[in-house]
């Protein structure tokens, strides 16, 4: 009885996401980043030239193919694909609104302000509002943990839900390992964890080798010596910061989840936690240090965080942090999307080579996001077509590291 009751909450937070999302879907435009428009090249390449170019390495070729389907499909039922692109990210959100619930109804303890704190953060609905694989590789990421933990006899769709997590976004291999961490923890017998790794990492495989193939036989075969230099789409670009940086990065990125003052109290109340928070959520808190240590790789999008972010709403959830505090928590993370308290500013968001420290109210990061995609979105048609052309100029040359 309790649970429907519950339920409540995750009925009111998919109605806000549903009122935020309108204006979006009426404004048509894919997103603020410029990975949204490479991703339109690939697609059109796809659907034109039924030719494979990542939009960006190492490839994201389960939401690229993803999107290309609906791409086919808006052009059939004669609908603008960033109309179709945008409620198809709607569907995502909501249904990591309801996994994240079901999170919530697992826990021994359970406070649902962190739940609005959780999908009311800017960084989640921004991320949501995108075409991009941050929520849609957050979803089959947390099913894959989420059946470890409270379904074990499910372990083979765990591998499948890794594999197409990891599909979508490569670093999301990063979930087989906590998975991994689990099985362990629950003390299941070698021989099966070998053979469950197996078949998740084989699953795996077996999602990037079409793509791959088509890669190498239309751009890069040409110009790499065999087909084993094909890692080269595993290197990183844009990651020649100095360590100081990066750490800079690294830090300054986190608060735009909590907003300045949510993150001061979050600080605060992380002075409680004690060993049986850590063992009793061991899971989460790999889940937390794992994508945190990715992100300090290439400390620039924040969504690459939203596993870490999630897992850490559990890992307070633990504590038992008064209501009194979480009200603060929920009140700066819910401003923060209109209303932002900033402490920096940079020359250019993303790419900063300079940072400048004050401290100024400024215009919330929901509506920063919504103003930065219009102003992008003046002259999306020239930028379709040109990411039509850009990826085939970046990946004619060879991996583009």
């Amino acid at each position: 009885m309790k649970s429907k009751q519950d339920k409540k909450h995750f009925y009111l937070v998919s109605i806000i996401h549903l009122i935020i999302f309108v204006p979006f879907v009426i404004q048509k435009t894919i997103g603020p980043d410029w990975d949204s428009y490479a991703l339109i090249g690939t697609i059109t390449n796809l659907y034109k030239d039924s030719l494979y170019l990542p939009s960006r390495p190492p490839g994201f070729p389960v939401y690229e193919f993803f999107l290309t389907g609906l791409y086919s499909i808006s052009n059939i039922i004669n609908i603008e694909f960033e109309v179709v692109f945008i409620l198809s990210q709607y569907l995502f959100v909501l249904a990591n609104n309801y996994l994240i619930y079901k999170f919530f109804l697992k826990l021994d303890y359970k406070n649902y302000l962190l739940y609005y704190v959780a999908v009311l953060s800017p960084i989640y609905l921004i991320s949501g509002l995108s075409i991009i694989d941050y929520h849609a590789g957050l979803l089959f990421g947390f099913l894959g943990i989420f059946l470890a933990l409270y379904k074990p006899h499910s372990i083979y769709f765990v591998s499948v839900f890794l594999a197409i997590s990891s599909g979508i976004r490569l670093s999301n291999l990063l979930f087989f390992i906590v998975v991994v961490g689990i099985l362990l923890g629950n003390k299941i017998e070698f021989r099966r964890i070998a053979y469950f790794s197996a078949v998740t990492l084989f699953l795996s495989l077996v999602i990037y080798i079409p793509g791959y193939i088509n890669l190498w036989d239309s751009s890069l075969s040409g110009k790499l010596t065999n087909y084993f230099d094909i890692v080269c789409v595993l290197n990183l670009t844009n990651i020649d910061h100095s360590l100081l940086d990066r750490l800079g990065r690294f830090v300054l990125k986190q608060l735009d989840f909590l907003g300045i003052v949510g993150s001061i109290i979050v600080l605060i109340c992380l002075t409680k936690i004690r060993k049986e928070n850590i063992y009793n959520n061991y899971y989460f808190f790999m889940i937390f240090i794992l994508f945190q240590i990715s992100f300090l790789r290439l400390p620039t999008e924040e969504g690459h965080l939203l596993p870490a972010f999630i897992a850490f709403i559990f890992i307070l959830n633990s504590l038992k942090i008064k209501n009194m505090f979480l009200m603060i928590i929920l009140i700066s993370t819910l401003l923060s999307n209109f209303l932002f308290i900033s402490i920096y500013d940079v020359d250019t968001p993303d790419q900063a080579t300079e940072i400048y420290f004050n401290f100024e109210l400024e215009q919330g990061l929901l509506f920063k996001d919504f103003e930065a995609r219009e102003n992008i979105g003046k002259d999306k048609k020239y930028h379709y077509e040109n990411s039509y052309y850009s990826i085939k100029d970046v990946w004619k040359d060879g991996c583009p590291n």
